[in-house]
C-alpha cells in the first residue's frame, strides 16, 4: 500500500451506501439475536461489521478521494455486544466477486458498529471515534493485500426523547445524525503505511474529511469551480 503521501483524503459517502451503514446498524442495536445470549436471553446491542465498495479519485494538489458506493453486511461475522470479528475468508469471496464482474468498483475497506446504552455515554468521552483494539487490528499483512484504505465506525445510541438536532460535524471525519430517538456518529479513517506499519490516520486528523451529502448536502467544492460573471461562464 502506498506510503501516506496526500494533503487531504476526503471519504465520500453514498446515500446508497449510508442507508445500508444505517440499517444494518439499527438492527444490531434493537432487534434481539436469538444465537447471542446473556443468562439465557436473547441479546440486542451488538456490533455489526461489513465491507466497502467503491471508487477512487485522485485530485490535483495531492488530494484523494474515496468515493463509497456500496456497504455491505458481511453475514458470517461473529458479532458480540463489544467486539466483533471479521470472516477474512467472506472478504476475500466478496472482494474477488466484486473484481471480476463488477470491475468499475473496488475494496475501499470496511465498517462496523458501537453500540452504547445512551447518548450520554458517547459525549462524555468521545466514544465515536476508533477503539485502541481497532487500531491494533488494522496492522495486518492481509489487509494491505487486499489494499485497504478507508475504515469507518457507526456509533449509535438511544436518547430517552426524539430530537430533531440537525446533521454536522463533530470533527472533521465525523458527522452526528438524529433518527427519531437514536444519535448515530459517523467517523471515517483512511489506511497508510508509515516505517513498515499499516495503520489510520488519527482522530480529529485535519488532513481527513467525511463528506456525506444525504445527511449534510453539498457543503463545499472538492476543486475550484468558475464564477458566471457578465453573462457568460468562466472556468477557473
Amino acid at each position: 500500500m502506498t506510503p501516506r503521501i496526500y494533503k487531504r483524503y476526503v471519504v465520500r459517502v453514498s446515500e446508497n451506501a449510508l442507508i445500508s451503514l444505517i440499517l444494518s446498524s439499527l438492527e444490531a442495536y434493537s432487534v434481539k439475536k436469538k444465537d447471542i445470549k446473556e443468562k439465557g436471553r436473547p441479546k440486542s446491542r451488538i456490533e455489526v461489521y461489513g465491507s466497502l465498495f467503491g471508487h477512487e479519485i485522485i485530485m490535483k494538489n495531492k488530494e484523494i478521494i474515496y468515493q463509497v458506493e456500496m456497504a455491505h453486511t458481511d453475514t458470517t461475522a461473529e458479532q458480540r455486544r463489544s467486539s466483533v470479528d471479521e470472516n477474512k475468508e467472506a472478504i476475500s469471496l466478496k472482494a474477488d466477486v466484486i473484481m471480476s464482474f463488477w470491475p468499475h468498483l473496488i475494496y475501499l475497506g470496511d465498517f462496523h458498529s458501537h453500540p452504547f446504552k445512551n447518548a450520554r455515554e458517547v459525549l462524555d468521552d468521545k466514544k465515536y471515534f476508533l477503539s485502541e483494539d481497532d487500531r491494533e487490528w488494522l496492522n495486518n499483512n492481509f489487509w494491505k493485500q487486499k489494499g485497504y484504505r478507508v475504515g469507518i465506525v457507526m456509533t449509535i445510541a438511544a436518547m430517552e426523547k426524539a430530537g430533531r438536532k440537525t446533521a454536522g460535524w463533530v470533527a472533521t471525519n465525523c458527522v452526528e445524525a438524529t433518527l427519531g430517538n437514536y444519535r448515530m456518529w459517523l467517523a471515517a479513517y483512511c489506511a497508510y503505511s508509515q516505517k513498515g506499519e499499516y495503520r489510520y490516520t488519527n482522530d480529529n486528523d485535519m488532513s481527513v474529511t467525511l463528506d456525506c451529502p444525504a445527511l449534510t448536502g453539498l457543503r463545499w467544492e472538492h476543486a475550484d469551480f468558475g464564477r458566471f460573471k457578465n453573462g457568460k461562464y468562466k472556468s477557473s
